[in-house]
Formats: structure tokens, sequence, C-alpha cells
């Protein structure tokens, strides 16, 4: 049952992947493997466009779908796991919203701020990311 859902979620969510795929490419973005959840993650760091939209929004990677574009050098990343399910998570929302995953996130970026929350900070998508970085990779004491 879980192949069945997986696969509903990816034909849900296939506009946003290939849209994603396809700017991955065009900014010549090198593949680097495919994850959990069918996660596929591209090394943006030697694009310029990407380098300059990490130092703009102050962000490593971006999921829209199942592509993942990991913006900043790996070696810069820090923790790789936590990354890397921050952004898996990402895709398991992509793969429930599907075609709305990116309206969701864009109006909840514009809510935060007219009722004093950080637009990105304070974003109930990204808190989610968050909760699932800390379970699965929890603080050493």
């Amino acid at each position: 049952m879980r192949r069945v859902l997986l696969a509903l979620g990816h034909v849900w969510t296939a506009p946003n992947t290939i849209a994603m795929w396809a700017l991955a490419k065009a900014t010549r973005c090198r593949w680097v493997f495919r994850g959990a959840e069918g996660m596929l993650v591209y090394d943006g760091s030697s694009s310029r466009a990407w380098r300059w939209w990490a130092r703009r929004w102050g962000m490593t990677a971006l999921t829209v779908g199942a592509v993942v574009v990991v913006a900043r050098p790996w070696s810069s990343v820090g923790n790789v796991q936590r990354l890397l399910v921050h952004e898996q998570r990402h895709v398991v929302q992509a793969l429930i919203l599907g075609p709305f995953y990116l309206p969701v996130y864009l109006l909840l970026c514009a809510y935060g701020p007219l009722h004093g929350r950080h637009w990105y900070r304070d974003h109930p998508l990204e808190l989610d990311a968050r909760a699932a970085e800390d379970h699965a990779c929890p603080a050493r004491g």
C-alpha cells in the first residue's frame, strides 16, 4: 500500500517535480543521488544563480516536488543528515499537497508576517520539516 501511495504522490506532484528538474538542468546543477521517498538531489553550488539565491535568502537548499537543489557547497552544509531529513520532509509535503504545494507555501509566507510571525522561521511547513529533523537527528548532550 505504501508503494501505491508513494507512486500516486509522485504523479500528483509531477508538475512541480518536472518544473524543478528543468530549472536544475537549465542552471547546470549536478545530479548527486536519489534518496528516500524518491527524492532527487542536485548540487547547485557551482551555479552562479543558486549561489546568489543562497546568499539572498540565507537558505541552504530548495525543494520543489521531489527535486532538491543544495545551493551551498556540501563542505559548508554542516550536518548533512539533518539537511537531507529536512528536505525529505518537504518532498513528503509535496507528495501530499501535489500541485498545491507552491501556492500553499507562498500563501503561508505572506500570511505569517500579517500576523506578527516570521515568513520563514515560523512557517508551518518549515516547522514541520524542522520537527522531522529533530526526531531523526536528536541533539547529543
